[in-house]
């Protein structure tokens, strides 16, 4: 294999072709969160609770089977982990779009999804940190604004066929789902096969044997920077989740905004948009400035996370109170910058605490842990929006970016200095 380090045209050549795998991703995620009025009034007979454990159980198969992607990724070739998890998850989404029931929405969407969609991040950010060195924020970065593309087309698509269609839905589910497996060939051609990371170090060189999963899990417990993390990295995805999954559906009634309640494709537009606008401009921001202070201040990448959930706490909370639809927007447009910055540093600040050989089965702990925290999310706010309000429970979940926020700067205050890996 050529070395690493002097590889820079395929460097972004993988890139891309793993960011827009992370595209389909999330784009296959926001098809039902976008799309969940009208699916339920295609399957009748159920209720909010059980459309939110539908995507918590997805939560759950996800963090439940993430250590055993991180394990695959240190000891088998990660272009096929990528592969198999694209055609996995591609062919969930596909068999969606034929379901007749909730069971069914369960198995397909929630389990199979989950699973397929885990096997990626570990394989995926590992090669991207292998490859990149001197501009590892700015590659993780550009890997992580495929979800802010992917929700964003898949809000579009799915507002606009949910407006013309009682079964449009349905055809979302269908094409993201037939691109996916289309795309999985692709990746199949075009990825490198690069070897497992036994016998070598990330550099390219040799003399430093695998890590077992034991010792990641080891490596990452005894440090309470990584640990810290991780918990807020759950707590942000217990906020995230119940923002995308039932901010579209609450758009929908419009019950406290203005008073009117906008159509399909506009609550799916505004929902997503305005925030995602704001990430990309805080990943954009973010990432540049940790890259280029990284050297000269080596807790920037740690600040970017607690500034981040700090800037997203009081914005989420307030942006279902907003007396005009325009307002809202813009509170939304701000929970997005904070978004953006924590996104940033999402895997990168992990990697500062994480060594080299830990970096594949470190992720799978990092994910479980955080999808495991933030599994139940959907489900409770589905039950409180069903029998309280949507408002108040969207409100209320924004306090726990707050509760993040004092993890994170508990850990740059109190372990960075010592956790930090050279």
């Amino acid at each position: 294999m050529p070395e690493i380090k002097s590889d820079k045209r395929y460097k972004w050549v993988m890139l891309a072709l793993l960011a827009f795998t992370y595209f389909l991703m999330h784009a296959t995620r926001q098809i039902f969160n976008a799309s969940l009025p009208d699916i339920k009034a295609s399957l009748p007979g159920t209720s909010d609770a059980q459309w939110g454990f539908t995507r918590t159980a997805f939560l759950f198969a996800y963090g439940l089977a993430v250590p055993l992607a991180g394990i695959a990724a240190d000891m088998l070739r990660r272009k096929w982990v990528v592969v198999a998890g694209a055609l996995l998850f591609s062919a969930s989404v596909l068999g969606t779009g034929f379901v007749g029931g909730f069971a069914g929405m369960l198995v397909m969407y929630g389990l199979m999804n989950g699973i397929g969609q885990c096997m990626i991040p570990a394989s995926a950010s590992s090669l991207i940190a292998q490859y990149h060195q001197e501009t590892r924020s700015t590659a993780l970065s550009i890997y992580q604004t495929g979800l802010y593309f992917g929700i964003i087309a898949a809000s579009a698509l799915a507002g606009w066929l949910g407006s013309v269609s009682a079964d449009g839905w349905r055809y979302a589910f269908w094409g993201f789902g037939a691109i996916g497996v289309a795309w999985t060939f692709a990746l199949a051609f075009l990825l490198r096969d690069t070897p497992p990371l036994v016998g070598r170090r990330e550099s390219g060189g040799e003399g430093e044997s695998r890590a077992s999963f034991r010792e990641a899990a080891l490596a990452m417990v005894s440090k309470p920077t990584a640990v810290l993390l991780t918990f807020a990295f759950g707590m942000l995805v217990f906020g995230s989740n119940c923002f995308r999954t039932f901010l579209p559906l609450f758009m929908r009634q419009g019950r406290e905004l203005g008073g009117f309640a906008l159509s399909p494709a506009s609550a799916a537009m505004h929902s997503v948009v305005w925030f995602y606008i704001g990430s990309f401009l805080g990943i954009a921001a973010g990432a540049r400035l940790s890259d280029r202070l990284a050297h000269r201040f080596p807790a920037i990448r740690i600040n970017m996370l607690w500034i981040g959930m700090a800037i997203s706490a009081p914005t989420m909370a307030a942006m279902v109170y907003m007396p005009s639809l325009w307002l809202c927007c813009l509170m939304t447009f701000v929970f997005g910058v904070g978004g953006g910055l924590f996104d940033c540093s999402l895997y990168s600040g992990l990697f500062e605490v994480v060594a080299p050989r830990y970096r594949a089965s470190a992720m799978g702990v990092y994910l479980c842990g955080a999808f495991l925290v933030g599994c139940p999310a959907t489900a409770v706010l589905g039950y409180v929006g069903e029998h309280f309000s949507y408002q108040h429970g969207i409100a209320l979940f924004g306090g726990v970016y707050a509760i993040g926020a004092v993890a994170v700067l508990a850990a740059r205050l109190f372990f960075f200095r010592k956790d930090r890996v050279s």
